[in-house]
């Protein structure tokens, strides 16, 4: 076992301790700067790079930690930008074996794109269970597809407002009107989604109409298959703040700000 493999496993264990709700001095948070004369190619142009969610350290695996090989194996830079119709988003990933997605996997095993949103500015930060304002995104690093899928299945029945899940048995495009484009680069690859606000409503659930000065809470994961094998046992996974209780727990996730 290599030196570095043995460190990830030790700071894994110390990390297997249950962690506490952050406090909202310790939530990080990154600035969501309204767009502008965004094309979705797959390049990064038109962004204002200035406030990324960094995910590159041992710290932030949530997942098969002893089968990350370090920042040039896996690791990402998210940007969130927005407008009053559409949330943009992109990744500047790093990967030593971009778009592995694998169809026989389970929806959470496959190389994808994680975001964890709310769209109430008003909710709780330090709320422990998903409410109905509360989303779970699948991006399917698929070369060609991209897939989508939303995950509600953490929220209480009750909650939902009949927006159940959608597209986790994979293979769908659950986001009417997304739109994404990839461009590779030596590294990996940069990514771009344009995904309507309205995709995260019902005729339940209004609208969200984003304003400056709005914070929502946000987070961010990645999943890398290291090799294409079908019946991977070992998938590492890696988040932006908090542990695999992010699923559950929006307590735990970060923030977005959003800015002119």
């Amino acid at each position: 076992m290599s030196k570095f493999v043995k460190l990830v496993a030790a700071i894994l264990a110390v990390m297997m301790i249950s962690i506490p709700a952050l406090s909202l001095a310790e939530r990080p948070t990154i600035t969501a700067y309204k767009a502008s004369g965004v094309t979705i190619d797959g390049k990064l142009d038109e962004w204002n790079l200035e406030s990324p969610a960094v995910v590159d350290s041992v710290e932030q695996i949530i997942r098969d930690g002893n089968m990350w090989q370090g920042p040039d194996d896996c690791s990402v830079k998210f940007y969130l930008s927005w407008d009053e119709e559409n949330l943009y988003m992109a990744a500047d990933v790093t990967e030593d074996s971009p778009l592995g997605a694998i169809e026989m996997l389970p929806i959470d095993g496959e190389d994808n794109l994680k975001l964890y949103i709310s769209t109430d500015p008003t909710a709780d930060p330090e709320r422990t269970a998903y409410g109905t304002n509360d989303f779970l995104v699948y991006f399917v690093m698929d070369e060609g597809y991209w897939d989508t899928a939303v995950d509600r299945s953490m929220v209480e029945k009750d909650l939902r407002q009949r927006y159940v899940s959608k597209g986790m048995d994979g293979g769908e495009s659950a986001l009417e009107g997304y739109e994404c484009a990839v461009e590779m680069t030596t590294t990996g690859f940069t990514w771009e989604a344009i995904i309507p606000w309205a995709c995260f409503s019902n005729n339940k659930i209004p609208v969200y109409t984003p304003a400056a000065g709005d914070t929502l809470s946000v987070n961010f994961a990645i999943t890398d298959i290291s090799y294409p094998c079908p019946g991977t046992d070992y998938i590492p996974q890696l988040a932006w703040t908090g542990n695999a209780n992010i699923n559950t727990n929006p307590s735990l996730w970060g923030a977005v700000t959003l800015a002119e």
